[in-house]
């Protein structure tokens, strides 16, 4: 279904569904967002030409509407009769103002032309010929005019909210180079269209009976343009040719400019409302929109190539002490709210970890405490949880090792999740700290060791499963690594040696030795480090080793079982 929208020089107006979304800048510079749920007209809609009419007619009361909407927004201190006096004035201008532009567009170009033509055109026998040099000269003339406006500063955001809206709405060409190019059907494109045709044609026929037909005649050729005008802007906008949109450009570029952030952050926000929400929850005037509140995090974040919707997310339920659901639920924020929240993104953007803004980090369910003494677990390794605790109902398994333990993630998941007894080492001492106080705040019981790999740990006791995330960035690649690795996970934890594999070669080789018959040894992998590791297992004597990938399908997790 066509989505439909109306730019003004504050913001926009929206209509998808039965939703009339109003997004604007208030007088204070803070977005404010509005809603209305409105009967839908899209089965006329699917009528051939007549559906043009309704576009017409229709758009105009909608974008009257969602202007006096707009314009009610933005004066947040006046009170509701104000208002309404206000908004009933507003519709009334803006009906005026299409009318008196479109009139002082036409009065004009007849008018100039007339005055221009009256005396060199003076040949009767060449009627068509006069009426067709007289009709090209007022398109070139009103093309001018909207060339002129084009400039003037007042109209520069009511294109640019237009250009935006273009980006928004385009469905088939994605590339941001040409924003007139995106979406030909925009509601003022079609608007310049109907007025260049509807002139061009009336001026050719130039019938000439008596005022009363002159004029009815004159209405029914602008109705026809209104259809034919909606039909060869839809073609342009739904097909797959270039050089069709290419074509459109001749008009449409008069009514865009590139949208800059505001803009498109507006558009942000309607989307959000528009895809996120059922019913429109008001307007709170001392509040601010938790659309409008995505919007400026996305901008943030992209600009500085952190953006993650989970992260987002993340930091918001956070700072709200909410969780995610009841996040979806919350639609307006405080000021001190909006500022924690923006806070927060300031950090994130600037390549701090989600998780060390807060401290702590939701890891397979569970809540664990991390500081700069540990790697804060990812989502990858959630992977190797699953995996190991597939493999302990499969075997049966009594006794679990998690090497390289850092915050506990895996040794305290697995404890969770299996009647297991686990052990977990480490060779820092404050990484067990963190270990150990994350097992008590989630009740489980995994014994701690600390210990450089195998050599602290008793001698003669054997696991059925070893499993270890060890360092495994090459030693040259470590001040290569992005800001929120290198800057806020401790060296220790990310050192793998010269090649990356100094752990993998102690950890397997000791391994066999500290493996029950038939026991597993699990790794998570470094990008493009299975060869290597495969190998090594292989020359250990481990058998039946298996790789899983990861959710962007790069080789992640590798096991294999020992056979004694």
């Amino acid at each position: 279904m066509l989505s439909w929208f109306f730019p003004f020089s504050n913001g926009v107006g929206v209509f998808n569904g039965e939703k009339l979304c109003v997004c604007i800048n208030d007088e204070r510079g803070m977005k404010r967002v509005y809603g209305k749920n409105i009967k839908n007209k899209s089965r006329l809609m699917a009528i051939p030409f007549f559906r043009g009419l309704v576009y017409f007619f229709y758009g105009i009361y909608l974008y009257v509407l969602s202007f006096s909407l707009g314009q009610n927004m933005s004066s947040y201190n006046t009170d509701n009769k104000v208002k309404n006096r206000r908004k009933s004035k507003l519709q009334l201008y803006l009906l005026l103002s299409f009318a008196f532009s479109g009139m002082l567009a036409f009065v004009m170009s007849v008018t100039i032309s007339r005055i221009i033509f009256s005396k060199i055109l003076t040949d009767q026998n060449n009627f068509v010929i006069n009426n067709l040099i007289v009709a090209l000269f007022r398109i070139v003339l009103i093309y001018l005019i909207f060339l002129v406006i084009k400039f003037i500063p007042v109209m520069y955001d009511i294109y640019s909210f237009n250009g935006a809206g273009c980006k928004f709405f385009n469905k088939n060409n994605k590339k941001e180079i040409i924003y007139a190019r995106m979406f030909p059907l925009n509601f003022l494109n079609f608007l310049l269209n109907i007025s260049i045709l509807s002139t061009f044609v009336v001026s050719l026929i130039a019938v000439k009976i008596s005022w009363v037909a002159n004029f009815c005649i004159n209405i029914a050729i602008y109705i026809a343009c209104i259809s034919i005008c909606y039909e060869i802007l839809y073609l342009q906008t739904c097909s797959k040719f270039v050089w069709m949109k290419d074509v459109a450009l001749i008009t449409n570029f008069l009514v865009l400019n590139k949208p800059r952030t505001t803009h498109n952050e507006v558009l942000s926000v309607i989307k959000n409302e528009l895809e996120n929400y059922n019913e429109f929850a008001g307007n709170d005037m001392d509040k601010i929109p938790l659309s409008s509140v995505y919007a400026e995090m996305e901008t943030k974040l992209k600009a500085n190539d952190r953006y993650e919707k989970s992260d987002v997310d993340w930091i918001i339920a956070n700072v709200l002490n909410l969780n995610r659901i009841e996040v979806k639920l919350k639609r307006f924020l405080t000021e001190k709210e909006y500022r924690d929240v923006m806070k927060a993104c300031e950090r994130r953007a600037k390549g701090e970890p989600v998780s060390n803004i807060f401290g702590f980090v939701e890891f397979f369910g569970l809540r664990f405490d991390i500081n700069k003494k540990v790697l804060s677990p990812r989502m990858e390794t959630e992977i190797l949880v699953e995996e190991v605790l597939k493999k302990i109902k499969e075997i049966k398994a009594e006794n679990v090792l998690d090497l390289c333990t850092g915050s506990g993630a895996i040794a305290i998941s697995i404890a969770k999740n299996s009647n297991c007894n686990v052990f977990a080492s480490d060779i820092s001492k404050q990484a067990l700290s963190v270990a150990e106080n994350n097992a008590k705040k989630n009740e489980v019981k995994v014994e701690f060791s600390q210990s450089d790999l195998f050599k602290a740990l008793k001698k003669n006791r054997k696991y059925d499963i070893i499993v270890s995330n060890p360092p495994y960035i090459k030693s040259q690649d470590i001040e290569k690594l992005d800001i929120e690795v290198k800057d806020y996970d401790p060296k220790l934890a990310l050192d793998g040696g010269e090649d990356g594999l100094d752990f993998y070669r102690t950890i397997i080789f000791e391994s066999v030795e500290k493996l029950n018959n038939n026991g597993y040894l699990f790794f998570e992998l470094g990008e493009n480090q299975f060869e290597d590791a495969r190998k090594l297992m292989e020359n250990a004597g481990f058998k039946d080793i298996q790789i899983v990938k990861d959710y962007n399908n790069i080789e992640r997790i590798i096991y294999g079982r020992i056979s004694n």
